[in-house]
């Protein structure tokens, strides 16, 4: 028999007492402008790199989940650009990004995600509807039109947007702040941030007739930090706080590494050569070669809606003689089935997620029908390891297989963009900041 309780709310809550605002700890925000001028304006087409230098603040974490990028975009190009002829931007307005990089002061990369555009465009997909575009301050999820576009016309003023990173050591959901005053490594600041513009027709999308010159430009870049600075008598108050330079802080972060293949098969077999000990999860996307600025942006391929030699009638993967899949998914009716297994990838079953939305008609989803179909290989066994601070997946020095088949053979040539999804574990320690790669099933690191 069990015990007796009464409700929670008969007893009296713990009283918890935090230190004291602008005392011991005080949030500041501060505008860090690029390595460039202020005033310069970048574009896909000439400086095409933004890049910033995380000063090492004295006695200062940075908040990741409040900080976020702050930038002013405009059209330019030739022939007529008015209010009817424009063109928007669509994917998230992360979508910009082509590549991210982060690098210690010592040179050492941190992370490096190149095609960062697609992988947006799939982390978007996967996001529920009140998700969609709130890392741009935006609540909907209807994509932008030509009234958007009219507002970024040379002769209008141009749209401030905002930006929060969701993947790796600046992800807006990382488990803690970063201490930023021990992360020096003997160069006098804590990271460099460069971020590397997307070409114009993979990220822009044509309302009306514009000539193919049209592209875009962004000024005003800045990244708009929230630091926590602590007081020195704060750190020597609390033994939880890690202010001694010769301990270790250790960091978990989840990143993306990046394969891409190009496929001119039926039937083909694509090795992935990624070894990491911690593989959470693989996400593929299958692109045309060439992308334009009509229809929509980087219209994902596969999906049984697609003309013939465009629709994946087959695919499996294997990591050296296991399949992930018994049997091969086969689909030539619809894609639900892997649409579930896309939802369960992230263990969001009963969630309204983009793609599961129906289309206008309700014959058919998003996933299906508007250019968003992708397929995804999970190793993870269980929704705890959706928690950033829980070490998963497979360790495996076995080549990754990826096997696909076309209905028929494609008429031209298909880009297969693979994202290793991958944990590691950022250490600081004597301002030497590194990572290293945890194994699953155990407490070591090796």
């Amino acid at each position: 028999m069990g015990s007796k309780i009464v409700p929670s709310k008969f007893m009296a809550p713990p009283k918890t007492i935090m230190e004291d605002s602008l005392k011991s700890i005080q949030l500041e925000r501060v505008r860090l402008l690029p390595q460039q001028h202020a005033s310069t304006t970048y574009s896909p087409e000439g400086l095409n790199r933004i890049t910033w230098r995380l000063p090492a603040y004295a006695n200062s974490m940075l908040d990741t989940s409040r900080s976020f990028l702050s930038f002013k975009l405009k059209l330019t190009g030739s022939g007529t650009l008015d209010a009817n002829n424009n063109a928007v931007f669509q994917n998230g307005i992360g979508g910009i990004f082509e590549r991210v990089l982060i690098k210690n002061s010592a040179g050492l990369v941190i992370e490096d995600i190149s095609n960062y555009n697609v992988l947006q465009k799939i982390l978007t997909c996967v996001s529920q509807e009140e998700e969609y575009r709130i890392d741009e301050g935006v609540y909907g999820t209807t994509e932008a039109g030509a009234a958007v576009g009219a507002l970024m016309v040379p002769s209008a003023s141009g749209i401030v947007y905002t930006f929060k990173f969701n993947t790796g050591v600046l992800s807006s959901s990382l488990s803690a702040y970063l201490p930023v005053f021990m992360m020096d490594s003997n160069g006098g600041y804590a990271l460099d941030v460069e971020l590397f513009l997307t070409p114009a027709n993979s990220c822009m999308k044509a309302n009306g007739t514009i000539n193919a010159d049209v592209s875009y430009t962004v000024t005003e870049p800045v990244y708009n930090l929230a630091l926590l600075r602590m007081s020195s008598e704060l750190c020597s108050k609390y033994n939880e706080i890690s202010c001694d330079p010769n301990s270790t802080i250790q960091i978990p972060f989840s990143t993306f590494k990046t394969h891409t293949q190009t496929l001119q098969s039926q039937t083909n077999v694509v090795h992935v050569s990624e070894t990491s000990s911690c593989l959470k999860r693989i996400w593929c996307a299958y692109l045309d070669q060439t992308q334009t600025k009509s229809g929509n942006v980087l219209p994902f391929r596969g999906s049984v809606k697609e003309a013939n030699g465009l629709r994946l009638t087959k695919y499996n993967f294997r990591i050296g003689t296991t399949y992930l899949f018994n049997e091969s998914v086969q689909e030539t009716i619809n894609n639900n089935t892997s649409l579930q297994y896309v939802k369960d990838s992230i263990f969001s079953m009963k969630k309204p997620l983009m793609i599961t939305k129906a289309n206008s008609d309700n014959t058919a989803t998003l996933f299906e029908d508007d250019g968003k179909f992708f397929t995804v290989a999970n190793f993870e066994y269980s929704s705890e390891a959706m928690d950033p601070t829980v070490i998963g997946g497979v360790s495996s020095t076995n080549p990754i297989q990826s096997e696909t088949t076309f209905d028929s053979t494609p008429s031209s040539a298909i880009v297969a963009h693979h994202f290793c999804e991958v944990g590691y574990v950022m250490t600081v320690r004597n301002g030497i900041v590194r990572y290293e790669e945890p194994k699953p099933g155990s407490q070591s690191v090796y």
